[in-house]
């Protein structure tokens, strides 16, 4: 059963007027919360600096196949420079968002989506990987769902992305969402996704009114790549 955290008509505003205001109204606590066949619940949310340990966790659990699929070369963790762009939370500049779950009463990250705005608003370069435990159950369609929102909220143009052409799973999870599969500059080994961004096909979650609040009103820190 899916729980996309509805909230009225008029959330994004009410979230906005909170934040405005300095009140606990803010990405820190919305998120989209749903439950899988097996029954265990999964909530993602925004990815914030205390959270470097549970993905630097999940990356060291990877499998090879899982890591060259993620990062195209085999990394065994994430160096400081990666965990710090990975958990700035800034729509404008560079976003993650985490599915977690509780596990002995603490969370362990299951999989993590990125978009990295290079430049603001014209595009923003996205990855996506879920812990090979999880793979299969609709965590990465719906991490890139709420990415996508967010992304679109925030004001991004377009979103893009390197897929290698082996990782079939992925590539046909981004067919299913209308992105686009091109040619690669670098070779046949990689694919270029991309998707121009509109009004999602799909209901977003509350998640993606950071991407609205954020959107519009602030200027972007300087872009890096994923």
């Amino acid at each position: 059963m899916e729980h996309l955290s509805a909230r009225t008509f008029n959330w994004i505003d009410d979230l906005r007027s909170g934040m405005e205001a300095g009140t606990p109204s803010s990405a820190e606590e919305i998120s989209d919360v749903w439950q899988l066949k097996n029954g265990r619940t999964v909530e993602i949310r925004t990815a914030w600096p205390d959270d470097a340990p549970l993905m630097q966790a999940l990356v060291r659990n990877l499998s090879l196949r899982s890591r060259y699929h993620r990062f195209f070369y085999p990394v065994h963790e994430m160096t400081p420079d990666m965990l710090a762009r990975f958990t700035r939370a800034d729509p404008l500049d560079a976003v993650t968002l985490l599915a977690v779950i509780r596990e002995n009463g603490k969370e362990l990250a299951v999989g993590m989506a990125q978009y990295v705005a290079e430049p603001y608003p014209e595009r923003g370069e996205f990855a996506v990987v879920v812990g090979d435990a999880w793979q299969h159950m609709g965590i990465a369609s719906r991490l890139l769902r709420n990415l996508v929102c967010m992304a679109w909220e925030a004001g991004i143009e377009r979103i893009e992305g390197d897929v290698l052409s082996e990782n079939w799973a992925m590539r046909q999870l981004l067919e299913s969402m209308d992105f686009m599969l091109g040619p690669h500059p670098d070779g046949t080994y990689l694919f270029k996704a991309w998707k121009e961004l509109a009004l999602p096909t799909w209901k977003c979650a509350a998640l993606a009114a950071f991407g609205a609040q954020r959107g519009r009103t602030t200027q972007p820190a300087p872009g890096s790549r994923l």
